[in-house]
């Protein structure tokens, strides 16, 4: 009958030592950041997230060789620290998975964004159904189907969104679809 009142001791004992030593016990570092879980910074596209595969571009690949020296010869350079997303519409993107770039000139506030999402075209048709109840409007300049946002966007850029063979592009501005390398 001893035993009962003994046994309950121990492991009364050993849940407080487990919780105690809980409370003090340094919590390992996390070795790798999650990939589903969306964040504020832009992705670099350096590590493949789950909804993308090896043979999806990083932000040194979306753009044509010649937009890349455009980009060198205006003094623009590829962000890896903490960026902003450009509005409503790249914040959604890059909630939703999206290789999300961000090239900007120092000192300045030239800057240029991309985002790219592997996206169905069901996908697709529910997202341009909410941005054109939001206000931005379907234009064949520079490509056929282009959704332009509203001019109210932001007061610098006019953002534009393009689909096409499964992939969402939102650049800042619809010039620069012309020299996105998936729609070459």
């Amino acid at each position: 009958m001893t035993k009962r009142p003994l046994f309950g001791a121990i492991a009364a004992s050993t849940l407080a030592i487990l919780f105690l030593s809980g409370c003090t016990a340094a919590v390992p570092a996390q070795t790798t950041e999650p990939s589903a879980a969306p964040t504020a910074t832009s992705d670099t596209g350096a590590e493949p997230t789950e909804e993308s595969t090896a043979d999806d571009p990083t932000c040194d690949e979306v753009f044509t060789d010649t937009e890349y020296a455009s980009f060198a010869e205006d003094g623009l350079t590829l962000n890896t620290d903490s960026t902003f997303d450009l509005g409503p519409a790249f914040t959604d993107l890059a909630a939703d998975g999206a290789l999300t770039c961000q090239w900007s000139k120092p000192t300045s506030d030239v800057a240029v964004w991309f985002a790219r999402l592997p996206e169905d075209d069901t996908a697709w048709a529910a997202r341009s159904a909410e941005l054109t109840a939001a206000g931005w409007t379907v234009s064949d300049d520079p490509l056929a189907g282009t959704l332009l946002a509203p001019a109210d966007y932001d007061a610098n850029y006019q953002p534009s969104m393009y689909h096409a063979d499964g992939v969402t592009i939102f650049v800042s501005y619809a010039d620069l679809l012309e020299s996105v390398a998936d729609l070459q």
